[in-house]
């Protein structure tokens, strides 16, 4: 495959702002519901880019010039004002944001002489001292940035400006810079684009523009991505054989990719001829649906307490994802033997058609499915079943979520005989009390 753009192009026009035309937020598409979470003002001069929360919650950004001019700034959000961390009118916006440990990482997009990436970091609580943590010339050209473990860094770039993409890993110091050489894990093709680890440790990579117009989608397990970091030279990870997916037409590349708790990869999807599109990839199908659609260009990813959150042009924008929760209040049922347990369930968020499949447990067994296709589930119960598990799996056009487990508590009816007898003592009380208030009265 070839490349036509160097990785500071791709980036310039990727990461940094082709969407000048656009005035709003993305909105959600197949029922998903997106909402804002960070507003940013629309101005000719001034496009929010990428940003990551730091641990205290606190929101970085950066922001860049949306008519191609070079122009850097980086805020941290305060109050009443967003704190300027880094400003320059001399190079492009970088394409990334990104919390390492304890500091804010961020890259500038090159300028008129140099297209390989500057990267910059920062303590997050005390961001007023910024340091070059990798300066050009470093052999490579990065334009990218992912996170997996503390002290680790993983880009992609180039060899070459007109070159080929290639995937990077690196370590940062005790100081915070990113020790150098960078080691090569992998020859890629075509020009820079996104990746990232899933919980499991398995790597994807798309990627950021395709000459051939076929965006591919890579993944790589664990244990060769292992591989590649201890004998780069003999086990460097190849594409052959880890095509996972393929962006839908007519995108031909990607800027930003992130995975949540599930598995599931989240893409935000580009192309010179239609609105940039939130793409969501169900983790063991690869099977894609469209969750939100921006008139401009959609940036960063990133995924926090059980949400999506992308960046455009005019803020970051909050796409929650399906959560199901116990409809009863409880996850413990009581009833007497001979009644009916009822289960029930609700879905927060989620999109497209909605399925239900109860599961029961019994004694540790294998989940065995129950029930029809509803948000409830009812058992007439026996004593026996006392201790029996209930699960609920909620698909939707991004996935199946798990319910809470409910468990179920059967007790023994009370003997009728026990039930007229304490009738009768309650009867014998009420009337010894009122033969006392008559004694009373009469005195």
């Amino acid at each position: 495959m070839r490349t036509i753009f160097p990785a500071s192009i791709i980036l310039f026009i990727t990461a940094t702002l082709v969407a000048s035309v656009a005035t709003a937020g993305p909105v959600g598409v197949n029922g998903a519901v997106v909402e804002t979470y960070f507003d940013f003002p629309d101005t000719e001069d001034a496009a929010l880019v990428s940003f990551d929360w730091d641990e205290s919650g606190s929101v970085h950004y950066s922001v860049g010039d949306p008519q191609w001019g070079t122009k850097l700034e980086v805020y941290k959000e305060a109050d009443p004002e967003a704190l300027l961390v880094f400003e320059s009118d001399d190079v492009w916006a970088g394409s990334q944001v990104r919390l390492i440990d304890d500091a804010i990482y961020f890259n500038d997009g090159g300028d008129f002489t140099r297209s390989a990436s500057n990267y910059y970091w920062y303590d997050s609580d005390d961001p007023d001292v910024v340091t070059t943590a990798l300066e050009h010339p470093y052999d490579v050209n990065l334009s990218g940035l992912a996170v997996r473990n503390p002290g680790e860094f993983f880009a992609a770039g180039t060899e070459e400006d007109w070159g080929p993409a290639s995937l990077y890993y690196g370590t940062l110091d005790a100081s915070g810079l990113i020790e150098t050489p960078l080691i090569k894990i992998a020859d890629i093709g075509e020009s820079p684009g996104p990746m990232a680890f899933d919980p499991a440790g398995n790597l994807y990579y798309v990627h950021g523009w395709a000459a051939s117009g076929e965006a591919l989608i890579y993944r790589w397990d664990a244990a060769a991505v292992a591989a590649a970091l201890a004998d780069p030279e003999n086990d460097a990870l190849t594409t052959t054989g880890h095509e996972w997916g393929i962006l839908p037409a007519p995108y031909d590349g990607a800027t930003g990719m992130i995975t949540d708790a599930a598995g599931n990869l989240y893409i935000t999807a580009t192309s010179w001829l239609a609105p940039s599109q939130l793409l969501t990839y169900q983790a063991n199908t690869a099977t894609v649906v469209a969750a939100a659609e921006y008139e401009g260009r959609l940036e960063s990813l990133r995924y926090r307490e059980h949400a999506v959150y992308v960046s455009c042009a005019t803020g970051i924008f909050e796409l929650a994802l399906p959560q199901v929760v116990t409809a009863i209040g409880t996850t413990e049922v009581n009833v007497e033997t001979g009644e009916t347990a009822m289960f029930a369930v609700d879905i927060i968020g989620g999109m497209g058609d909605i399925e239900y499949q109860w599961y029961r447990i019994v004694n540790a067994e294998p989940a065995e499915p129950v029930g029809d296709n509803l948000p409830t589930h009812a058992v007439a119960v026996t004593l026996s079943d006392t201790g029996t598990q209930y699960f609920c799996v909620v698909t939707d056009d991004s996935g199946a979520t798990e319910s809470p487990l409910f468990t179920l508590n059967v007790h023994p009816p009370l003997p009728a005989a026990n039930t007229v007898f304490l009738l009768f003592l309650a009867a014998l009380l009420l009337a010894a009390g009122g033969i006392k208030l008559c004694r009373r009265e009469t005195i």
